[in-house]
């Protein structure tokens, strides 16, 4: 099979710079994904869920409140969202060896993962942001409470 067409000439390929933002950057979402599981786990593994939970707080101010509110009160609605972008940036942190996912589907850091951490905390003003909401969320989004908003779902799969 050929790929290029016998009509064809010649290719030609115009280099134009495409800024991609900063939160769809995947060495930007790794980043923060590394922190999620530094800061938010008491046990040093989170699921899928709690960490497209936490991702989407860094990038809506409304589901910040309404995330804080959830566990402070234990009370209001908060969305679930699954970026895709959370998605592609833990099979690439897998891929780097910088986590890894346990036998009950949770992922964790690796040696290299915290290695990075390492890196990142000598620098107060990198992910200073996140750094901050993670300090206020912490461990305090606890997988019971995810799974009690999951299953308050209901009628999903029915």
């Amino acid at each position: 099979m050929e790929i290029i067409p016998k009509n064809v000439n010649k290719i030609r390929i115009t280099d134009r710079p495409i800024a991609v933002p900063y939160n769809y950057r995947i060495s930007y979402k790794v980043s923060q994904i590394l922190l999620i599981l530094d800061k938010c786990s008491k046990r040093g593994a989170c699921s899928l869920e709690k960490l497209q939970i936490i991702c989407h707080i860094f990038i809506s101010d409304k589901a910040q409140k309404d995330l804080l509110n959830y566990i402070q009160n234990g009370t209001g609605v908060f969305v679930i969202r699954f970026d895709p972008t959370v998605n592609r940036s833990i099979n690439f942190a897998i891929a780097e060896k910088l986590i890894a996912r346990n036998s009950k589907g949770r992922f964790n850091l690796t040696d290299k993962g915290k290695a990075v951490i390492k890196e990142i905390e000598k620098d107060d003003e990198l992910f200073k942001y996140e750094k901050t909401i993670l300090g206020v969320v912490g461990s305090k989004l606890t997988e019971k409470k995810i799974e009690n908003v999951i299953s308050a779902w209901g009628g999903i799969n029915d």
